[in-house]
């Protein structure tokens, strides 16, 4: 009987402590944070800004932190490659748009790490 009462503790321990511990948020295309960050990068996207805002900046990196293993990077970019080649009917968004989306990192100060162009392979990202 005392064996039984102790391997019980021990197993409520250890789901005690299981249950405590924090589990990270995954990356998941379409959240809150990516449509904000699209409609605050939409500007520069579309030409009519010629440099990106500081609150587009800001929510890139919030989003981008969002990916932090290599299988979630990758799912980042094959999500910003298929929301940035369809425009909100669905039809596909001009060329012109992918280089302005392409240089939007850089020019936020982030490290480039994927391409919204369909042709850039997103199996390479690290």
């Amino acid at each position: 009987m005392a064996k039984i009462v102790y391997l019980t503790m021990v197993f409520a321990t250890f789901l005690a402590a299981f249950l405590m511990v924090e589990q990270g948020e995954a990356f998941t295309c379409g959240t809150t944070l990516q449509e904000r960050t699209k409609q605050l990068c939409d500007p520069f996207h579309r030409g009519e800004q010629q440099e990106p805002s500081a609150e587009c900046c800001n929510s890139l990196k919030a989003f981008r932190d969002t990916a932090k293993t290599r299988e979630e990077r990758i799912e980042l970019c094959r999500c910003v490659q298929d929301r940035s080649n369809r425009n909100r009917a669905g039809v596909p968004a001009p060329d012109a748009r992918i280089p302005k989306i392409d240089a939007l990192p850089a020019k936020c100060g982030l490290p480039f790490i994927y391409s919204a162009d369909r042709k850039f392979d997103c199996n390479t990202v690290n």
